[in-house]
């Protein structure tokens, strides 16, 4: 075999063993260093890699004791003075070995070769080698193979660096992610826990201003009535952020019920009456002639307080002696759709899905108005689906929303 057959076989056997995954980082160094020794007609050789910024460590050699062997860049050694000069360092007679105070073992020869790995002009290792068969001196032409070697042997350095960077990171992440998910428990038992205990007190309130409103007349009704309509929104706030928590984490039970849709739909608009009409709003139900002869099963507290966020939004938003309508049709087989329809500002197209979302806030492009959507509407959209329907909206700016969702219908 010709000595240029012999290095291109060296460097296709270091290319195969750097991209193996089977092997693990020592075993490719060994591998790769034995390649090397052959090639270059040595009888000894190592691989030093850099550690931290003052130490080289052996990673590699053909004496095994060696191998874990540290020392520090700082030293007066052939293997610092390469990674301080990032140059190839050739030494042949005995006379230019004492110029080093230190050097690995005792070698019966004294020709030895040391040259740099770089990556990005940084010395990340060193490929030694040393007792070279025939001839104790190593030619031009000897150093020119080490360095075209060594400039092999960065792929495996480099694919080992950057993996242990990946592992690095990934347990890192997955150590960030641990924290989270507890911290994130944390908060929201926290969070059910305050939300949860607000109710007891709401309802106290609650229950006196009912108790106010029988024994208050005249204007200060008109208070005592303010008051129960702001209580009453807050309780239903502080209901769908239990409930939503309670979805989210697939907790909350339906109970599920035979419904007359046209019972639910008369229901819903007699307990949003006196809102409405204290803000000077009707509430008109449109349900078929015939009520459509169609039952379905549900949750109907759910659906009740679906339609009223529904309801209580529409009538928020709509203009003092508008009509709001709320109804359903059968159209679609094996569907029934619900639907509340209001004259208010409209929803601008790119916030009709978002506003589903946990506190989203909606701006009207024309009057600079903003909407505070709230809860309510994620509420229902997570209602709705539990009950494997769908819910969206549909809306022109300035002509008013309809809200519709579907629920699966079951024949009597």
């Amino acid at each position: 075999m010709s000595k240029e057959e012999k290095i291109l076989e060296a460097l296709m056997s270091i290319t195969r063993t750097a991209n193996t995954p089977r092997l693990d980082f020592k075993e490719k160094l060994q591998r790769i260093l034995s390649d090397v020794v052959s090639c270059m007609g040595t009888e000894r050789g190592s691989i030093m890699l850099v550690k931290g910024r003052k130490n080289l460590e052996v990673a590699a050699a053909t004496s095994p004791h060696l191998i874990g062997v540290k020392q520090s860049i700082e030293q007066d050694s052939p293997s610092s003075w390469v990674v301080k000069n990032k140059k190839l360092l050739s030494v042949d007679k005995a006379s230019d070995r004492s110029l080093f105070s230190n050097r690995f073992d005792h070698y019966k020869k004294d020709a030895f070769l040391l040259a740099p790995v770089l990556s990005q002009n940084k010395v990340i290792g060193i490929i030694s080698v040393t007792e070279k068969m025939g001839s104790d001196r190593f030619s031009k032409a000897d150093q020119t193979i080490l360095l075209n070697l060594a400039g092999h042997v960065i792929s495996a350095l480099e694919n080992n660096r950057l993996a242990e960077s990946l592992r690095r990171s990934k347990k890192n992440l997955n150590n960030k992610n641990i924290r989270l998910r507890k911290l994130e428990k944390i908060r929201t038992e926290l969070f059910n826990m305050l939300i949860h205990d607000l109710k007891g007190p709401i309802s106290e309130v609650m229950a006196n201003i009912d108790i106010l409103s029988y024994v208050t007349g005249g204007e200060n009704l008109e208070y005592v009535e303010a008051a129960r309509s702001g209580g009453d929104t807050l309780y239903r706030m502080i209901t769908d952020l239990l409930d939503i928590a309670r979805l989210e984490e697939r907790s909350l039970k339906l109970y599920r019920e035979r419904i007359d849709p046209a019972d639910l739909v008369k229901e819903a608009a007699s307990r949003i009456y006196g809102l409405s009409r204290s803000k000077d709003l009707t509430v008109v139900e449109k349900v078929p002639p015939d009520g459509g002869n169609v039952y379905f099963n549900a949750d109907r507290g759910i659906l009740l307080r679906v339609f009223q966020n529904l309801l209580t939004n529409a009538i928020q938003f709509s203009p003092a002696g508008e009509i709001i309508e709320i109804g359903y049709i059968s159209a679609d087989p094996g569907q029934i759709q619900f639907f509340v329809k209001d004259k208010g500002p409209g929803i601008p197209p790119e916030f009709r899905e978002a506003i589903f979302d946990k506190f989203m806030q909606v701006s009207s492009r024309k009057d600079g108005r903003k909407f505070t959507t709230g809860l309510g509407l994620t509420f229902c959209k997570m209602a709705v689906e539990e009950h494997k329907g769908k819910i969206y909206a549909e809306s022109d700016e300035g002509q008013g929303s309809r809200f519709v969702f579907f629920l699966p219908l079951s024949q009597p």
